[in-house]
């Protein structure tokens, strides 16, 4: 179970809201994938949010998980993260970066806030910035097998 920040409320009680303010019914299948990105900072793929729902709800098709998704993009609740060769859903929070990892795919948010961007696009509505390499448990692995 994800850990609940402090300032957020109880997950029933944010999802009501939130279905409430979307005009959505309140489905277990919309509850169950709100739940997943509730209070954690994930980047999940499609594969791994229906691994992590069959369980619970082992009768919704992948199908329902994209026009769910799909749903909750619109309303930003979750957005996209696109970089090469990874697809994966992120809670709407704060803007920041990516980090992408060339050996294992893992995704690693990166704190943007102090880069200084030029005033020409102060007014842009989305800026997406992703920094690829290796990540420290990669490099780490990759020094050791070396080092043998």
């Amino acid at each position: 179970m994800p850990m609940m920040n402090k300032k957020e409320r109880p997950l029933d009680e944010a999802f009501s809201e939130f279905c409430g303010r979307a005009g959505f019914r309140r489905t277990l299948q919309r509850k169950i994938i709100y739940g997943l990105f509730y209070g954690g900072r994930k980047h999940l793929s499609v594969e791994e949010i229906m691994s992590s729902i069959s369980q619970k709800a082992p009768e919704l098709r992948e199908e329902s998980v994209y026009r769910i998704l799909g749903d909750f993009e619109r309303e930003g609740y979750i957005r996209k993260v696109e970089v090469p060769g990874v697809k994966k859903y992120e809670r709407t929070t704060e803007k920041h970066g990516h980090f992408l990892c060339s050996k294992c795919g893992k995704i690693s948010d990166v704190d943007i806030s102090s880069i200084a961007i030029p005033k020409i696009l102060e007014e842009a509505s989305d800026i997406t910035v992703t920094f690829n390499g290796v990540c420290p448990s990669c490099s780490k692995r990759r020094y050791q097998i070396r080092k043998s």
